[in-house]
Order: C-alpha cells, then structure tokens, then sequence
C-alpha cells in the first residue's frame, strides 16, 4: 500500500494526552517590593484544554490505492511434486507482494490454511471466498467483504434472457456466467473509504472457438454493465482469466468500462493475451506488469506448474472521483458525470 498498513481489524483508536497542572509563577522578592506592581497578564486568550488535545491527535493513515493481483493457480503437472511445488510458487508470490485482493482462478484448494498448507502457510490475515472457477482472496485487515446473493444475481440474469423494450435481443439461455466469477462487494477499512463491486471471472474455452469466445464475452459485459446498473452504479472491477485474447475482444468493452492493456511476457504473448483488467472509469488500475516467477518463487520451475503469468496492479479512485469527508471517516463517491 502507499501509506503504513494496521496490523489489527481495527486500530485507529485515539491515544488518551495527560495534560500537566501549570506550575504557579514564583515572583522574585525584587519584584514584590516594587510598589504597585501587578501581575503579568496577556491579551491572548488561553487555549483550552480540548484545542489542545485537538492538536496532539495522531495523524489517520490515508489509504489512497490497493494491490491487486489476477492469479491462475492452475497449470500442468511437470516434474516432481507438482502441486507441492504450485502451493509454494503461490505463497512466494503473495508474500513477496502483498495484495490486499487476489482475483483467483481455478484454486482447486477448499481453503488457503489449515495442514495442507503448513510447509508453504500463507499469512493469517489473508481469507478465501468463492469457487473453485473463480475465487477472492483478501486482506481482512484491510477490506471488508461482502456476498452478493446469488439469487438476486439469477434474477438479473434472467432478466436479460427475456426480450424487452431495453434488450431487444435477450441474452441466449445457455448462457451461464453465475457459476464462472465471484462476485463481492469490496469496501476499505483504511480512511477515505472506497467502495466497489469486485468480480474475479474464469471465462470457458473448452468446446469453443474463437468467434463464440468473443459472442460470450459480449453477453458477459451486457451482464456486468446490468449488474451496476441494479446496484446503485457503483464501480465495478472486473478481472482474471477470460480465456480469450485481450485484442479480439477490445472493441467489445464501452463506456463506462475500459480495459486495461499491460505488456505481456514473451511465454504469453506466444499462447495468447488473456489474464486481464476491465474496470469502469471510476477505477484507476497503473503499474500494470506480469509477475516473473522465476525471480519471485523459489520452486523449483515455477513456470511449469502455473502456465499463466499472475499479473499485478495498483488500483485507486480516478479523478473523477470525489471525497466527500463526514464526521469520523471519509468516504469515496463517484461523480455523476462519470456514471
């Protein structure tokens, strides 16, 4: 994070300032002879007590951005130890940079602790929700996550498989995203607060060509742009595997969503582009770059055990953003104009 991380849920309490009773003037016997002599008096008001402990109160730590990663735990099985050597590639690579939010894909683990884990323990203060297609993990120290039910995401979904005035043309039936993403409702814990819908997604590329990739990515951001639209337009981070190249899908992605285009490695500009950022304008996503597994992990050829490339990015409010400050927090809202 770009400012100090607390180390507790919550630790912002105020620290309590012991003020000392002041000392009497001691007046010299020269002074008190002196015939008329009255005390010292100034003409400024004395501070009180509460503007000075206003003034000694510790600074709150600003939080303007979170670390966040697309990671692929998945990959072939070479070599020895396959999935030991891919539990220490993963844990390498989070702690050496520390997300506050890993978008996961494909993480066959039902969880990130427990024995399973005690040769390669990721640190306590990391938790995992979702599926096994797409998961979340995330700082509990820093964020607090939420569920978005289900049932209300089956309802907009069904919404958009019957003609109206609105959609025209309805999204096909067999078209099942619910079970391929995650989707949580992300909010800071740190001050200003920043709230947004996250959705980690695994797209499908088993039985599909290229062309019908394309047609299912069109469905999904039809989806996405509804579910913003039954929640308030909040900002919306949509991110992982999409299973299909970053270039042929570009002109698919509208306002108020832009996607995010980085530099890939040279083993994955050869397969194809497809780990990626799509996020609304809201969203500020830079110093977008794959992480080097050969540098980061210590396994033994990590990049043969986790054949995509986890990528990393600082995530903040763009400019179009305001913060508006209350009473004991500040809280980020989005500006109209950028809805």
């Amino acid at each position: 994070m770009s400012s100090s991380k607390s180390k507790g849920k919550e630790t912002n309490g105020n620290s309590k300032i012991n003020h000392k009773d002041e000392m009497p003037k001691v007046v010299s016997k020269t002074e008190s002879n002196i015939k008329g002599a009255r005390p010292k008096t100034s003409s400024k008001p004395e501070k009180s007590n509460k503007d000075t402990a206003a003034k000694q109160q510790p600074l709150v730590s600003v939080k303007t951005d979170l670390k966040v990663l697309i990671m692929n735990a998945s990959g072939p099985s070479q070599g020895d130890e396959p999935s030991t050597r891919r539990k220490q590639a993963i844990q390498n690579v989070i702690n050496k940079h520390n997300p506050d939010l890993v978008l996961l894909q494909e993480f066959s683990w039902k969880g990130i602790h427990g024995k399973i884990w005690l040769a390669h323990p990721v640190p306590e203060h990391y938790q995992l929700t979702g599926n096994t297609d797409a998961s979340i993990l995330y700082n509990i120290n820093e964020l607090i996550v939420e569920e978005n039910p289900t049932g209300k995401l089956q309802r907009i979904l069904e919404e958009l498989q019957r003609p109206t005035s609105k959609h025209p043309t309805p999204v096909p039936l067999k078209f099942a995203p619910i079970p391929r993403m995650s989707l949580r409702m992300v909010k800071t814990k740190g001050v200003p607060v920043i709230e947004f819908i996250c959705i980690s997604w695994h797209g499908r590329h088993k039985g599909i060509d290229d062309l019908e990739k394309v047609i299912e990515f069109r469905h999904l951001m039809i989806f996405v742009k509804d579910i913003r639209t039954k929640n308030k337009n909040l900002p919306i981070l949509l991110a992982g595997d999409f299973n299909v190249d970053m270039e042929l899908i570009s002109h698919e992605v509208e306002d108020p969503f832009k996607l995010h285009e980085y530099k890939a490695s040279k083993r994955r500009k050869k397969k194809g582009v497809i780990d990626y950022f799509i996020a609304t304008t809201e969203l500020c996503l830079k110093d977008i770059k794959p992480v080097d597994l050969k540098k980061d992990s210590i396994a033994d050829k990590p990049e043969d055990v986790l054949d995509h490339d986890p990528i990393i990015a600082m995530l903040e409010p763009s400019q179009l953003s305001t913060a508006v400050p209350t009473p004991d927090k500040t809280t980020v809202k989005m500006s109209k104009k950028a809805k």
